[in-house]
């Protein structure tokens, strides 16, 4: 394991790790506490698999642990208290079974901090999905965010291109975490996957840089995968014939498979207007440029626009009526594009 990859926590007898690209933001976060200077609610921002669920429990056990030091002491009560997750002081808000946060759950916290802390130290209230609270639950925290009690700290968490109520947005302290550079996540996927160097970099533009998206692609060897299902989508495009494609659907990843569609047709479009930036599919470089010379920008957008509404809906039935969903989508892709080229 790479030295300078981690941050260690002394956590239950357990050594648990901030990854590389966490540590900067910890760091600065925390230094605002140490000089007394802590903000009553942090707010970040970070897409999906960047693993910053491990940067809000470290802030967390920062924040209740009574030693007050650079990092969480790991000796102290408090600290105790936070490894057997029973802190009666830290409390956590998120989504329930899929759905939205509700008022009801915000109004439970809101009590909760209302109260003097049981281990009369800091209370925390870490809010996963925050872009998820209703109006009426944003209104409820809002109340809150804008009469910060002592030694009461909201963290919340929100995917980058997700929005807030502006008036939550304005009470916060709002971080943005970014992925890291190419090379530190290069040597990070070293340290964990035995894959060659080219195929770590495949596994990385095709999760737009997330390290631990990049791993799960690596461990699960879904780059080949990948590519047999869009040689299938080629073979799709040239018969267009959608009840050929449809069958190679994997109910357990069908909504991956359309992004990998919106990938091919996205970096399609890119070489189309010769933008080199961001590409998810260089592996598949030649099948790229064929495709997009076949193709109008025009087209390449209507296709885009197609596949994003399958998934969009995908996303919002839960698995109901999958297949009908897919079909359309395809049928679209002939009728609307491929056949008007």
């Amino acid at each position: 394991m790479c030295i300078i990859a981690l941050v260690i926590h002394k956590i239950s007898g357990k050594m648990t790790a901030l990854y590389p690209w966490l540590m900067p933001t910890y760091h600065q976060i925390a230094q605002t506490f140490d000089e007394g200077l802590g903000h009553h609610a942090v707010l970040i921002k970070a897409d999906s698999g960047l693993g910053v669920e491990r940067l809000f429990n470290a802030l967390a056990q920062k924040i209740m642990c009574v030693a007050q030091g650079d990092k969480p002491c790991g000796q102290c009560h408090s600290c105790h208290l936070m490894q057997a997750h029973s802190h009666p002081d830290y409390h956590e808000l998120s989504p329930i079974d899929g759905k939205d946060i509700g008022v009801d759950q915000v109004r439970d916290i809101n009590e909760m901090v209302a109260q003097h802390a049981q281990q009369n130290g800091n209370k925390v209230v870490y809010v996963q999905g925050a872009e998820r609270l209703t109006e009426a639950a944003a209104n409820a925290l809002l109340k809150t965010l804008e009469e910060p009690r002592p030694n009461t700290y909201f963290l919340l968490q929100t995917d980058s291109s997700s929005s807030l109520l502006a008036t939550i947005y304005s009470r916060c302290q709002v971080w943005n975490l970014s992925v890291p550079n190419e090379q530190m996540a290069l040597d990070w996927l070293k340290s964990e996957s035995a894959a060659e160097n080219q195929e770590i970099l495949t596994a990385l533009a095709m999760n737009l840089g997330r390290p631990l998206l990049a791993l799960e692609t690596l461990q699960q060897g879904l780059i080949e995968q990948r590519k047999n299902f869009l040689r299938q989508f080629w073979v799709f495009y040239r018969r267009r014939s959608p009840l050929e494609l449809l069958p190679l659907f994997d109910k357990e990843r069908y909504v991956q498979q359309v992004d990998w569609i919106l990938a091919f047709l996205s970096d399609c479009l890119k070489h189309r207007l010769e933008i080199n930036s961001h590409r998810q599919v260089a592996d598949l470089g030649r099948g790229i440029e064929q495709f997009s010379n076949e193709q109008t920008a025009l087209g390449l957008l209507q296709a885009i626009k197609i596949m994003q509404k399958v998934r969009s809906d995908l996303l919002a039935i839960n698995g109901v009526n999958v297949e009908l969903m897919l079909l359309d989508g395809l049928t679209r892709l002939v009728t609307e594009v491929f056949e008007t080229q």
